[in-house]
């Protein structure tokens, strides 16, 4: 088979055709680097580089764009002020464990006066795209100019350029709680779809001026954390209802664009997927295994029709080796005729070493080969 690219490679996977070799990436937590460096990787190594990784991300800010704002530094956590607007306390400088402590949004006329006109692009403003992540984004925005060139350094490394976004729930339970737009869902349906309609509107905004101005992803990744360990956060029905046209609206616009269609959900969210395929998802991130899903069994169920993007148990990772070398084997095969991409079933936490980490690399592309 003649050698492809890494943007060639994901596309392959993404249409189902037989990749070169095992596309690849993931999503180490800036512990778990710090970690590798100290166990042995260059230094001067990116990640992506080092591993061969087939993806670069890149950030979309679709918020109401509040003043960032530091409220309290002590003990090692930061406070803050979101430009969702809500508060939250996390460790400094590294991921881990997050506690939201307020939301803003307490009603419609809070909705009609503060936060609807702040879902607007402004082609005079800074950008609502970055290299860096829109989570704890600290740093102000890029010019839309400097943001073009960041574009096109990403996408100068032949690597899959994927863009990130929080879908419709995410954005609005931070902006209104997840308690109270859960009640919102029953008692106010009707508000909740014209919210979701507002963000997804800027999101297709926001992706359609990056297209303009040659910034344009290979992929779009909605963040969109729908369901528990248990099930969906709410019935597919009500999905059908409140955000099955929003994500049907985006659907439309990427496949316009020739941009491919993601989804990132944690949770066990199997009764979701045919009404993904319907709105046309492509891509489903990151399958966790610890919700019981399953990359083997949802092939088997779904066909060639919604590839996968995770499904690697990230305690196997850390755990014994032949448990890691089962979970390898039963599902890597899945990647020899298209459609699965390496990755965690979520990320790489910092219990996971370097030399772990690089043996499954090598031990993946092993099981791929036959």
């Amino acid at each position: 088979m003649n050698s492809m690219g890494s943007r060639e490679r994901v596309r392959a996977a993404l249409g189902f055709e037989p990749p070169d070799r095992l596309p690849r990436n993931d999503s180490p937590w800036t512990q778990t680097v710090e970690r590798w460096r100290r166990e042995g990787m260059p230094e001067d190594a990116p990640v992506a580089d080092h591993f061969g990784f087939d993806i670069e991300m890149a950030y979309i800010d679709a918020s109401p764009r509040f003043e960032m704002r530091v409220l309290v530094r002590a003990g090692g956590f930061i406070t803050f002020r979101d430009r969702y607007g809500y508060e939250m306390r996390k460790i400094e400088c590294a991921e881990g464990t997050v506690d939201f402590r307020a939301h803003p949004l307490e009603d419609r006329k809070a909705w009609e006066r503060v936060f609807r006109p702040r879902l607007a692009l402004d082609p005079a403003g800074p950008a609502r795209w970055d290299d860096a992540s829109y989570f704890a984004h600290f740093d102000p925005y890029p010019t839309w100019e400097e943001a073009v060139a960041k574009h096109r350094r990403l996408a100068a490394t032949g690597r899959y350029v994927l863009a990130m976004v929080y879908g419709p729930w995410e954005a609005l339970w931070r902006m209104r709680g997840m308690e109270a737009l859960l009640v919102d869902l029953i008692l106010d349906p009707e508000w909740v779809q014209e919210m979701a309609s507002a963000h997804v509107d800027l999101v297709v905004e926001i992706v359609r001026r990056c297209a303009a101005l040659g910034a344009r992803p290979d992929g779009l990744l909605l963040a969109e954390d729908l369901g528990s360990t248990a099930g969906p956060l709410f019935s597919p029905r009500t999905w059908d209802a409140v955000f099955g046209p929003s994500f049907g609206r985006l659907g439309s616009a990427l496949r316009e664009l020739g941009i491919d269609f993601w989804v990132h959900s944690d949770g066990r969210i199997e009764a979701y997927l045919e009404r993904f395929l319907d709105v046309g998802v492509q891509v489903l991130n990151p399958l966790e295994v610890k919700a019981s899903m399953d990359a083997v069994e949802l092939r088997r169920r779904l066909g060639p029709r919604l590839a996968f993007y995770g499904n690697i148990d990230a305690r196997a990772m850390a755990g014994p080796r032949d448990a890691l070398e089962a979970e390898l084997a039963r599902k890597i095969p899945l990647a020899r005729e298209g459609g699965y991409i390496l990755h965690s079933d979520h990320s790489v936490p910092p219990d996971v070493g370097y030399e772990r980490f690089a043996w499954m690399q090598r031990r993946a592309q092993e099981i791929f080969e036959g």
